[in-house]
């Protein structure tokens, strides 16, 4: 069980997903290791596991969250290479980036085996398909969208959704949330993870327009969860998800504030 403490919760969710890997994929390739490292660097927020953990903090969460994070960086691996021009996944190739994927979403789904819920697994299992084919229509589409502010944001979301429900679904499953309260987690899961993705768009464009319009609508997604979060922490006294979310949403405000909106300064992710 995760410390329920909320300055631990999110450093304990985090040091769990990393031990959760560890145990399952042990690959040392260098595709894998280096997909790996969009979840294990100290930079990056395992959000669907965190999500799912702020609804039930124990080690079926603790699996099933990690597994809806490593499906998302498998997802990802054929983007990666086909964005690339340079660097370890242009120089590595299709093939590997992807085995890396194949080899990561076999990890996931062996969590899910172990987290031995056929709810659990039937409710990802939709998930993925889901979003797999949101991915495959975006593969190769639309190089230029990341001009359009309201293309990128619609596209982001869209691409986010699936995933970020399945991890608000998962973690009312296992804590037994009846309906409507499930339909809130599912809620603040897709509006949370639908945020904390279209901020990494943002950290990673230069000032501009279109950065100013996806931090906003980070931050509006967040204020969202946070609705969100709160119905649930006054159906169930868990106050997890409004910590989770209120923390992010300070963040989120405070890089908002240090930009101008019309000459945005760069601001640490």
């Amino acid at each position: 069980m995760i410390d329920d403490h909320p300055t631990n919760f999110p450093e304990t969710v985090i040091a769990s997903v990393h031990a959760a890997v560890a145990s399952t994929l042990t690959c040392e390739a260098l595709p894998v290791r280096g997909a790996l490292r969009l979840l294990l660097s100290g930079q990056h927020t395992p959000i669907r596991a965190l999500v799912t953990c702020s609804l039930y903090p124990a080690q079926p969460g603790i699996d099933a969250g990690t597994a809806l994070d490593l499906i998302h960086i498998s997802l990802q691996q054929l983007h990666a290479h086909i964005d690339a021009t340079s660097g370890a996944s242009a120089l590595l190739g299709n093939a590997a980036a992807v085995l890396a994927g194949d080899y990561l979403t076999t990890g996931a789904f062996r969590l899910l085996v172990r987290c031995a819920d056929m709810r659990v697994l039937t409710l990802v299992s939709d998930a993925v398909n889901r979003a797999s084919e949101l991915e495959a229509t975006q593969l190769g589409l639309d190089p230029d969208a990341r001009d359009d502010p309201s293309r990128l944001l619609q596209t982001r979301q869209q691409l986010a959704a699936p995933l970020g429900e399945a991890a608000g679904a998962t973690g009312a499953t296992l804590a037994g949330y009846p309906e409507p309260l499930a339909g809130a987690a599912r809620r603040y899961g897709q509006y949370l993870v639908s945020s904390h993705v279209l901020q990494l768009e943002a950290d990673a464009m230069p000032p501009s327009r279109a950065r100013t319009a996806l931090q906003d609508a980070a931050l509006d997604l967040c204020r969202q969860a946070t609705r969100e979060a709160r119905a649930i922490a006054a159906a169930t006294d868990n106050e997890r998800p409004l910590e989770l979310a209120e923390r992010i949403a300070a963040s989120l405000g405070a890089q908002a504030s240090a930009c101008n909106p019309e000459i945005c300064t760069s601001t640490s992710s």
